[in-house]
């Protein structure tokens, strides 16, 4: 039994190291692998299932496959909040769904296996190893939509902290007169970050043929903050009432701005509450024991000597 335990461990290494090597070199092998294809895009190569590599013909297929069950498996409205999740977070720039539903499952997959099996070796008792690999399996599963609700909050701060300067150049792209396409164009060819790529996800909606009102709802809904939610409606409205752009986004640049002085001086005025205990068990200790500790050992002194 320790032979198996260690051939699988042996496994899942093996695994884990090509996985994260074909990561890392992924870019570059897609690369020649276009350019390959498009030098032999008129030849045809008899012997193609035989040089493809180990990932073409073994991890690929298998991939596919897990994943196609995995999407199968999960119910239609998990997968929607799955979703809308890893898009709040800003994850689905460079993998899908399916592709982050896939690690997240071989991730915790591989690490309850992997548990079960070290301690099945260490102790051979069945339901302890079940225990801790169920116990693992919770414990990565917790960690991972940790990890997601903090990327979610960090790109939130990034969108509130980045508003009011592209608010800034918008309001004065739209009063120089460039249309409001135009001044988010401007935007996002000018400064990055994450509300430019929101931006830029919006221009491609409505070059895409969709309304304005409707691609801004969906930046909205995407972002998920409150400053950004309250400027969009006030865009729309202003859409379809008639009124000035510009002077509209002078209003809420304005109240965006004071809406962060607020902010710190809300932060600021918990500052004195929060350092009141550091202070009490780190600062006045230290200060007794410089005032006090001359003055302490004297006395020690003085009555010994008596």
């Amino acid at each position: 039994m320790i032979y198996i335990a260690v051939f699988i461990f042996f496994i899942f290494i093996f695994m884990l190291t090509y996985g994260v090597l074909t990561y890392l070199t992924g870019n570059k092998i897609a690369v020649e692998k276009r350019i390959k294809q498009l030098k032999d895009i008129h030849t045809v190569n008899e012997e193609n299932t035989e040089n493809k590599s180990f990932s073409e013909r073994m991890l690929r297929p298998f991939y596919n496959s897990f994943s196609q069950f995995l999407l199968k498996a999960t119910p239609s409205s998990k997968l929607e909040v799955f979703s809308k999740r890893l898009d709040r977070a800003g994850l689905l720039k460079n993998r899908t769904t399916e592709k982050w539903l896939y690690i997240k499952s071989m991730t915790v997959l591989c690490a309850g296996v992997t548990m079960g099996l070290l301690s099945f070796t260490i102790d051979t008792n069945i339901l302890k190893a079940f225990t801790l690999a169920i116990l693992m399996i919770l414990c990565v599963n917790v960690f991972f939509n940790f990890y997601i609700s903090r990327r979610i909050e960090t790109r939130k701060y990034k969108i509130l902290k980045d508003l009011p300067y592209s608010l800034d150049l918008i309001t004065v792209s739209v009063e120089a007169g460039l249309s409001f396409d135009g001044a988010m164009a401007r935007v996002v060819a000018n400064i990055s970050g994450e509300l430019c790529d929101e931006f830029a996800k919006a221009l491609k909606e409505i070059r895409m043929g969709i309304e304005r009102k409707t691609a801004l709802r969906n930046m909205s809904e995407r972002c998920d903050v409150r400053e950004l939610s309250m400027l969009v409606t006030s865009l729309i409205q202003a859409d379809e009432l008639g009124v000035s752009l510009g002077r509209v986004l002078r209003i809420e640049s304005a109240n965006l701005r004071e809406h962060r002085k607020q902010a710190a001086r809300e932060k600021a005025m918990k500052a004195p509450v929060k350092i009141l205990f550091p202070l009490i068990f780190f600062i006045f200790p230290a200060i007794f024991v410089i005032i006090l500790g001359p003055a302490v050992i004297r006395m020690i002194e003085v009555f010994s000597k008596r």
